[in-house]
């Protein structure tokens, strides 16, 4: 038999849970050994779980001696780390002829590393998550159908999100985390959202960002859509020269965007800046600071907030329920930024329990012109998460990688250097891979 591959995966976070466990269910029949690495031994042993096949093991935060040396003799790496430690792990990786995987958007840094990883006949491929990636797919598959039937597009819009099922959805902001809280809590601080709207190029700023909202349907489920990063860039990346409207964006459920950017507009998300509030800060006086000073003579903070933003009831209600106008208790700790604040709030309030399942929407809309005739079709997901560890987040972050493993190894994809799966030679053997996992779209003509 020949010598077993080493596919090594470094992070052992929730996104990797779905990603570990289909390697180690692959790995007898592929002759591969799956070895789990992550600062937190018992995360990495939680992943393996004992299995023949897997070998967990600790990395050290400040000596990346032990990393490097199993970058070098593995066969392929899986970078599941925070996504500015990526070009790190990728540079080690081509110096020894290792071809890499990871779910994050290609950065300055990491394509700087593509003519030396052509060099060393390495593919190093990026954005093979969900979002980016089974989006990516997902919209070429459509935009290339669309031109080989002679069509030329006139509109594109994509909006996905993370969700909670329905079955588990019991509270007022119709939200829990199924991954990153602090991503969650700074969405739409990461600078303005550029896109294309009918010609015009619109730019919403951060703290305008939960105020220019789409509605979008899905499976009989209303959302509400907001524009995220640069949307502009895509007309290059999908070959979209030309095209009249561009716009890519997050989904929450309804109710949710307004009642945030309530907390937007106050300052309580900010993250440029540490403060310290007193001992025995109730979370009332807590949210009272952030009030302008002639409000202070409003005893009820609720009615304080109202009439400073003007926030409508079922707004105020999202607000009371995460406890911000509690007069009894207060935040556990009273030192740092108002989002490290509200962070440790949600990720408390917000929990995807034990038995709670969460959920992944993403839409797609195509609008192309066809021999002169207009014409509209959306393509949609709606992926409910087995449990709280496999959850629809960890399925569609990590499944894409895990189908990518095989053909990678066996060079089956053909190609070089830092890539995204925007191309045939990606996206048709594995949204094939995906549909037969039960992560599959569902195309519909509209009227346009």
């Amino acid at each position: 038999m020949d010598e077993q591959k080493v596919i090594l995966v470094l992070g052992a976070g929730r996104s990797s849970s779905s990603l570990i466990a289909h390697l180690l269910g692959q790995s007898e029949g592929e002759g591969w050994e799956i070895h789990v690495g992550d600062l937190d031994l018992a995360a990495a042993q939680s992943k393996v779980q004992g299995h023949p096949n897997g070998r967990a093991f600790q990395m050290s935060s400040s000596d990346a001696t032990d990393r490097d040396a199993r970058i070098a003799s593995a066969d392929l790496v899986i970078s599941m780390l925070p996504a500015f430690m990526h070009p790190e792990v990728a540079s080690v990786a081509i110096e020894a002829g290792v071809h890499v995987l990871t779910p994050s958007y290609v950065s300055e840094g990491m394509q700087a590393l593509d003519a030396r990883a052509k060099e060393k006949g390495v593919l190093v491929l990026n954005e093979m998550g969900l979002d980016p990636g089974i989006d990516h797919m997902s919209a070429m598959q459509v935009i290339d159908e669309i031109r080989e039937a002679g069509g030329t597009m006139v509109s594109f819009a994509s909006y996905c999100g993370g969700l909670v099922a329905p079955a588990s959805d019991d509270n007022p902001w119709h939200y829990k985390l199924s991954w990153n809280p602090r991503n969650v809590v700074l969405a739409g601080q990461g600078g303005a959202a550029t896109f294309l709207d009918r010609g015009r190029v619109r730019v919403v700023p951060p703290h305008k960002a939960f105020q220019a909202l789409t509605p979008v349907e899905v499976g009989g489920r209303r959302y509400d859509g907001y524009p995220n990063r640069d949307s502009l860039g895509y007309q290059e990346l999908y070959g979209l020269q030309g095209i009249q409207s561009l716009v890519r964006g997050t989904l929450r459920g309804e109710g949710y965007c307004q009642a945030w950017d309530v907390l937007v507009q106050l300052g309580m998300v900010r993250d440029d800046v540490r403060l310290r509030w007193p001992a025995g800060t109730t979370w009332a006086g807590w949210t009272r600071t952030f009030l302008p000073a002639h409000l202070d003579a409003v005893a009820d903070v609720r009615e304080a907030v109202a009439r400073a933003t003007g926030a409508a009831d079922e707004t105020l209600d999202k607000m009371a329920w995460l406890g911000l106008f509690d007069d009894h208790i207060g935040p556990e700790g009273l030192e740092g930024t108002p989002a490290q604040i509200v962070e440790a709030l949600v990720t408390v309030k917000w929990v995807l329990g034990a038995d709670d399942r969460d959920m992944i929407v993403m839409w797609h809309k195509f609008e192309y012109d066809l021999y002169g005739e207009r014409k509209a079709k959306t393509s949609s997901l709606s992926l409910e998460g087995k449990d709280s560890t496999f959850t629809a987040m960890s399925d569609t972050v990590g499944l894409p990688m895990a189908l990518a493993v095989k053909p990678m190894l066996e060079g089956a994809f053909g190609t070089t250097g830092v890539d995204v799966p925007m191309s045939r030679t990606y996206y048709e053997p594995l949204l094939a891979g995906l549909a037969e996992l039960g992560i599959v779209f569902e195309e519909r003509e509209i009227e346009a």
